[in-house]
């Protein structure tokens, strides 16, 4: 499974690899704000604000039939075995597709320590297939590699999320439909991408 991932990344995202700034590394993306920024706003009205957000972008850039990829990065100590993530238990509809699971160490260029190595999790299956919010919510960096449409779905901390993609038409409609909740010191440049 990780193998079909990485071949897949390697032949429609050449050279990008899964880790943040996401959107900086893409040549096609678009980085929305979906945390209010305002310091007077309540707790309570943030999050109510980020899980909209995130869940009507997440609802229109995956349809349930789209094949997908939950990769999650999780950092271990070098030499521990890895373990099974519960995210991945309660966020699946039925226990056999966890039989897909599989895990990998990997080596990540923002890890300064030596000590520590990340494990990556690769589920293969349908969007259909999942309760999206218990990844979407969950405390792991977990990216979604949409294989139908060519696009990969990180939601990079409360504050807002990076959607990219091998060809601008796959962002298209998001970028028409949810334009208000760019973030503006992206603005420009993504203004330039789907403008031109």
């Amino acid at each position: 499974m990780t193998a079909s991932l990485d071949c897949y990344l390697n032949e429609k995202f050449p050279g990008l690899k899964l880790e943040s700034p996401l959107f900086y590394n893409a040549d096609i993306g678009i980085r929305f704000e979906i945390g209010n920024p305002d310091p007077l706003v309540s707790d309570e009205k943030y999050r109510e604000q980020v899980r909209f957000r995130t869940t009507q972008l997440f609802k229109n850039a995956h349809s349930d039939s789209d094949e997908i990829y939950i990769v999650l990065l999780r950092g271990v100590k070098r030499n521990r075995k890895p373990f099974r993530i519960n995210v991945f238990n309660k966020g699946v509809k039925s226990s056999g597709i966890l039989k897909k699971l599989s895990c990998s160490s990997i080596e990540i260029s923002d890890e300064e320590d030596n000590e520590w190595v990340s494990s990556r999790y690769v589920l293969s299956c349908k969007t259909s297939d999942i309760k999206p919010a218990i990844f979407l919510f969950s405390q792991y960096r977990i990216f979604f590699v949409n294989i139908t449409r060519h696009t990969i779905f990180y939601l990079y901390d409360s504050r807002g999320l990076d959607l990219v993609s091998n060809t601008k038409a796959s962002l298209q409609d998001l970028y028409m439909n949810y334009n208000h909740w760019i973030l503006d010191y992206d603005r420009e440049s993504i203004d330039s991408i789907f403008k031109s």
